[in-house]
This record gives C-alpha cells, structure tokens and sequence, in this order.
C-alpha cells in the first residue's frame, strides 16, 4: 500500500482509491501522482477548511479535492466555472467534442450527476461563474487553491491576479498544467504564471507533480 507524504499527512492510497476510481470513469485529464497529490493537498488544511477550485468541467478533480475533504470531516470545496465549455483556443474544441459524446446533456448536468453519484453534493459548492468574476465580492481566507480553467495566457494571468490575494499564508496554490515542457499556443497560460510567479520569497516548497507545479504561499 503506497502512502502519500507531499504535505507531512499518511493519507494512503486506500483512503482516497473509491474517490479516484469514480474520478477515472470521468472525462478528464488528471491521473496518478499528481490526481493523489491533489488529494493530499485538499486534505492537509485543518479546521473547516476553504478550497477553491477554477475549473471543474465534468468534476474529475473536484471529486479528488471534496472526497479528501470528506475523508477528513470537515470543510468544503468551492467551485467556479461558467460550464459552458469556454477556454483557451486550443482546449474548446477538446471539450465541445466530449460533451457532444456524452448523452446530450449540459456540462453543469453532467458535473452534478457526478457529484451527486460520488455522495459528496454536501461537500462541494458551486459557483457558475468565470473565475475573476466569482473572486470580486469573495471574503474567506483560502486554505488551498486550485487553478485550472482558462489555461489562454490572458485568462490564467486573471484568474491568478483575483485569486491569490485570498490564498492565505500557508496556503496551497495548484496550479494545472504549468509543468515544464513545449505548450502549443495559447495554452500556456498557467505556465507563464509558473514561470513568473512561482519564487521566493512570496512562495516557498515549490514543486512539481505530474504535469501541475505546486506552492505553499508564504
């Protein structure tokens, strides 16, 4: 049995492998290291913890962050995505033709019946809306922040600039697709935020997981 310590917690991978077979069965693009690695950081924060999600499309990893966050006991993951299938120029198309695959209806139906099939409704909030937009009249302190929508350099930079004021200290910024390698236009967005942002002293613990780069904010 393999057991997960990116953050200093023994969550093992019996603990959270329910929550990653049903994120499996859904379309998605994050798997192995870095879909456990993503459990663990939601389930690190103490208390009634806040996690933020930008990006959810049909729930694979907001399965993985609310079902941490229940194995936990306590806190709730909150969603933001407009679930219209909008993005980056290069990512639009890859999501119009799996929803046009799936049985006809909504993104935003598709979501809840995943959410709902997973028992974690009561774990998970969301908000239809596009990412700057869900952040103006927000006032909780954030315990661990997922970025992962819009990956258009423009739409990353914006979702970062709303967001990460209330990331608080301590915090866990994930930060998708943002790993080193070659990004095809316009869908290196949250690289550019890696490469740029990602540094002491306003970040420590920088690391990289898979495809994603994670960061505990200073």
């Amino acid at each position: 049995m393999s057991t997960v310590e990116y953050l200093g917690w023994d969550l093992t991978y019996m603990d959270i492998s329910y929550y990653l077979e049903i994120a499996y069965s859904i379309p998605g693009w994050r798997h192995g290291e870095e879909a456990v690695a993503l459990c663990d950081a939601s389930y690190f924060p103490d208390g009634d913890a806040v996690i933020v999600e930008v990006g959810a499309f049909f729930g694979r990893s907001t399965i993985l962050l609310a079902g941490a966050r229940k194995l936990r006991g306590s806190g709730k993951v909150h969603c933001f995505d407009p679930f219209d299938c909008s993005g980056d120029a290069y990512s639009v198309p890859a999501y119009e033709q799996i929803l046009a695959s799936a049985d006809g209806s909504s993104l935003r139906e598709h979501f809840d019946r995943n959410i709902d099939r997973a028992d974690l409704s009561d774990w998970v909030a969301v908000h239809e809306s596009r990412a700057a937009d869900g952040a103006i009249d927000w006032r909780l302190p954030v315990d661990m922040l997922l970025l992962d929508g819009d990956q258009s350099p423009g739409g990353a930079r914006d979702a970062y600039d709303a967001w990460i004021p209330h990331l608080k200290s301590g915090g866990t910024l994930f930060l998708g697709n943002s790993a080193p390698r070659d990004y095809a236009e316009t869908h290196d967005g949250n690289w550019l935020i890696a490469n740029t942002e990602l540094a002491s002293p306003r970040f420590r613990d920088i690391r990289q997981v898979g495809w994603a780069m994670m960061a505990t904010k200073a």
